[in-house]
């Protein structure tokens, strides 16, 4: 499906969703049943223990696989979340996150993307796999 896709307007166009705009997430690579995202972490995602909520790094990794998936459907088909797992394995601190996905199984309507989320020290924060629903 990459052929003759510009990934640079498609980015542009996934950069202008509300909610990437709310949490700052940026799509800043894609290809082919891949994308890289990046979110700068600040006080006001912080839980009420004054750490970065989890719902911060659901959220990145949940788009990230959505993101890669993009890149291998067709133009009329929608990416919807069906199950999301993630795996926390360090603080996050005050950094900014990559989420780097890559779609690791695709059916005709069902697909598995895996997604690690680093920081800006390339340590591995969180593991994810999400699997998603291919609907026209």
């Amino acid at each position: 499906m990459s052929q003759g896709r510009d990934w640079v307007a498609d980015m542009a166009w996934m950069n202008e969703a509300p909610y990437f705009q709310l949490l700052g997430m940026e799509v800043v690579e894609l290809a082919e049943g891949y994308a890289r995202m990046i979110v700068p972490v600040n006080d006001s995602m912080n839980s009420a223990l004054g750490t970065l909520h989890g719902g911060v790094l659901s959220s990145l990794s949940d788009s990230a696989v959505a993101m890669a998936l993009f890149t291998v459907i067709g133009p009329g088909d929608k990416p919807v979340t069906v199950e999301l797992n993630i795996n926390y394995l360090r603080p996050a601190g005050d950094s900014q996150l990559t989420a780097t996905a890559r779609i690791v199984s695709r059916g005709r309507t069902i697909a598995v993307g895996d997604v690690d989320i680093t920081d800006d020290l390339d340590r591995l924060i969180a593991k994810s796999r999400a699997t998603f629903m291919v609907v026209s």
